[in-house]
């Protein structure tokens, strides 16, 4: 199994802080958000929970060179529960990929991503070098 351990200590953080410089005095963390029927977990959201943001740290294509479906899917499904909350939250999809946040942009479109923004956090080289590690773990692993 993938040690994708390394996206939530490495990564994700890194995200968090980012979007504090997007959105000046916000500090983000992950927390669990009261929807309609249960809660759901979200990546970062700001103390005030005025800000809302699903993280997706993936690619665009397969190692393949095929549509990353799986990306898509999740992207399709945070972006199902962003849409839930209240129309007073501003809501984020973050993407450490330009390439996957235009596919997603693209697939979603369909569905009407509303009032969500979709933003792209550059990583450093090290952390680039991490979740490339992690990604391509993961492509070797599903083709075992």
């Amino acid at each position: 199994m993938v040690d994708t351990e390394k996206i939530k200590i490495n990564i994700e953080p890194y995200i968090r802080s980012w979007l504090s410089t997007q959105f000046p005095g916000h500090i983000f963390s992950e927390q669990p958000i009261k929807m309609i029927h249960d809660k759901h977990k979200f990546d970062g959201v700001s103390e005030d929970g005025t800000i809302v943001a699903a993280f997706l740290c993936n690619r665009a294509k397969t190692s393949g060179n095929n549509e990353n479906t799986g990306a898509v899917r999740k992207a399709l499904n945070d972006i199902s529960y962003l849409k839930s909350l209240p129309a007073n939250i501003r809501t984020i999809m973050i993407f450490t990929d330009e390439e996957c946040c235009e596919l997603v942009r693209r697939r979603s479109a369909r569905l009407g991503t509303g009032t969500i923004d979709f933003m792209v956090c550059k990583l450093p080289p090290k952390l680039k070098i991490i979740l490339f590690n992690v990604l391509n773990e993961a492509s070797k692993e599903q083709h075992k």
